[in-house]
């Protein structure tokens, strides 16, 4: 890109106040921006953001900036998350590398349950890398004001805290979708603790045993409705590789879930059969109901 393309990125995004924050560090805006996308790269080279995103990122960060200067800003850590906005190939593999760990760290402060701390894991991961309302994922939000692994930790945290708020009235809904889904008569079987426990226990035990990218391509497939393009591009990978994925991930569940089942409960054969035929079947609609719920 041309030097000119690049400080236009830049000035059509910012307003005349970052333009002038920019300006102020001393050196032409052209040679500024070329800098930091410099230090950016060199950072992560196997991340090629376009200048021109992140120069537009530049402007917002400028914009909203405390420091008069845009050469204060955590650049490097600006880049990969101009990258996870962008869904540039490669930016969340590395996101979850340099970041999985703070993610876990954080929720866990949180929470005292493995169940809890999964399940708001994965909301985490949701809430930074998935498009909200507005079309942006919440990653967008960082300025670059400190490291970016104090800002994800603050963001976990709070997802952990709404999650434990909200918890128990989820439970209630899963426990009602399940009912009213299954074939086998509730007040009997789904309504009985015993059964209600194996099911939850073998589902979550599922779970915890697929590989964090399976759960997190589960999660945006179901809950967030992304197209299997749509989630390709995010991870980097084919869509092929996200049907794929989403395959394994959904037959580790259910035969686990059976084979759980079957251990754990003495129950008529027409009742399991109808049991086993629901968890086949619905298992999609179950998670997407409960989860999709905030």
């Amino acid at each position: 890109m041309r030097a000119g393309e690049h400080v236009r990125a830049f000035r059509e995004e910012a307003s005349s106040v970052a333009v002038g924050r920019a300006e102020r560090d001393g050196v032409a805006l052209g040679q500024l921006l070329t800098a930091l996308y410099t230090r950016g790269r060199e950072a992560h080279p196997r991340i090629i953001v376009p200048e021109q995103a992140f120069g537009r990122y530049l402007a917002r960060c400028a914009a909203e900036s405390k420091s008069d200067s845009l050469s204060n800003l955590v650049v490097e850590d600006v880049y990969l998350a101009c990258a996870c906005a962008e869904k540039v190939r490669g930016a969340t593999p590395a996101f979850e590398r340099r970041y999985g760990r703070v993610i876990r760290r954080a929720v866990s402060r949180v929470l005292g349950t493995a169940d809890e701390r999964q399940e708001a894991e994965q909301r985490a991961w949701q809430h930074l890398l998935v498009a909200g309302p507005d079309g942006q994922p919440r990653i967008a939000q960082y300025l670059g004001q400190g490291p970016l692994e104090k800002w994800i930790s603050v963001a976990s945290m709070r997802v952990a805290i709404s999650f434990g708020r909200s918890e128990s009235a989820e439970r209630r809904l899963r426990d009602k979708a399940i009912a009213e889904a299954s074939g086998v008569d509730p007040e009997h079987t789904f309504m009985k603790g015993e059964l209600r426990e194996a099911f939850e226990t073998a589902v979550s035990g599922a779970l915890a045993r697929l590989k964090p990218r399976e759960r997190l391509v589960l999660k945006l497939y179901l809950v967030s409705g992304m197209t299997l393009e749509a989630i390709g591009k995010s991870l980097g990978v084919t869509r092929q590789a996200v049907t794929k994925t989403l395959a394994n991930a959904r037959e580790v569940i259910v035969n686990e879930v059976n084979e759980s089942v079957r251990e754990q409960l003495d129950v008529s054969k027409d009742d399991l059969t109808s049991l086993l035929r629901y968890v086949a079947s619905q298992l999609d609609v179950s998670i997407s109901r409960v989860l999709g719920k905030r």
